[in-house]
């Protein structure tokens, strides 16, 4: 089973030293990589004695990704102890994570119990500045995070979306989208991808060897653009396993830039679906 971290567990350092220090074995967990919690984000509500003031948790919210990442977990009673799972302070819940290849992951992660969630909390620094690092190690941006330690709304980490077919510009249902955009980036693709033909539209699915181009979008309310988009691509849930696409995360190239973004992935039956070789709905 994967563990997905988001807050001081993210600092090996930490991590090393907490272990040391009560006798837990700081090998139980073993980093796989950077990972993001799809429609939650980060919130400090919980006062936390050990750390001096505010402790992380994460909360639902549609169309943005708390960042984090992933973990092997070879023995989780060091993780429990210091998450104090006995004392009821945070509990494990399964979660789906995303990397950024477009995948999804079985995971659990730990949120505060309800019966300790209070006002905002503001993080002490070396509290701030333990997450801060272990964000840092795995290539994450800080900013959702220095903004949600001083109390204010976090900003969305994945306000871009990447469409390859009937969503692009000029194409048939481009009008579902073209409400909610704050500008069109232009043309991008995705290297881990392919293209086949589902019906009158097209579905994306992982391939390694392949290149599946497209548009990028920056969306002006991720939120309420997601909540038109998934159910227009029958996505209903992440941890659902009859949805028709799933809402992943990808990192897609634009204009000579790296761009990590949100997109549709097909998640069914491809067997007897044509392959669109070159990877382009515009150019079949």
């Amino acid at each position: 089973m994967l563990y997905f971290g988001y807050g001081s567990n993210l600092d090996v350092h930490n991590w090393a030293e907490w272990c040391e220090n009560r006798g837990f074995d700081p090998a139980s967990i073993e980093p796989v990589g950077p990972a993001w919690l799809p429609d939650y984000e980060p919130i400090f509500h919980y006062q936390s004695r050990l750390r001096k003031g505010g402790a992380l948790d994460v909360r639902p919210r549609r169309g943005t990704a708390a960042p984090g990442a992933l973990f092997r977990v070879h023995d989780w009673k060091g993780l429990d102890a210091k998450e104090g799972v006995s004392g009821s302070y945070y509990r494990r819940i399964p979660v789906t994570a995303l990397t950024d290849d477009g995948r999804s992951h079985d995971a659990i992660t730990y949120t505060v119990c309800e019966d300790r969630v209070r006002d905002f909390v503001a993080p002490g620094p070396e509290y701030r500045d333990v997450v801060i690092r272990g964000l840092r190690r795995f290539g994450h941006s800080t900013t959702q995070f220095e903004a949600v330690a001083t109390g204010a709304a976090p900003p969305s980490t994945l306000g871009t979306l990447f469409v390859y077919g009937t969503l692009m510009t000029g194409q048939r249902t481009h009008d579902l989208v073209s409400g909610y955009l704050e500008s069109v980036e232009g043309p991008a693709r995705f290297h881990g991808g392919a293209l086949v033909k589902v019906d009158w539209y097209p579905g994306m699915i992982l391939d390694d060897s392949g290149v599946v181009h497209g548009e990028v979008f920056d969306l002006r309310d991720p939120e309420q653009a997601l909540r038109v988009l998934d159910p227009y691509e029958d996505f209903l849930g992440y941890g659902r396993d009859d949805s028709l696409y799933r809402r992943s995360v990808v990192r897609v190239l634009t204009g000579g830039a790296s761009r990590l973004a949100w997109a549709y992935v097909y998640t069914g039956d491809t067997r007897s679906l044509p392959l669109i070789p070159s990877g382009d709905w515009t150019k079949p």
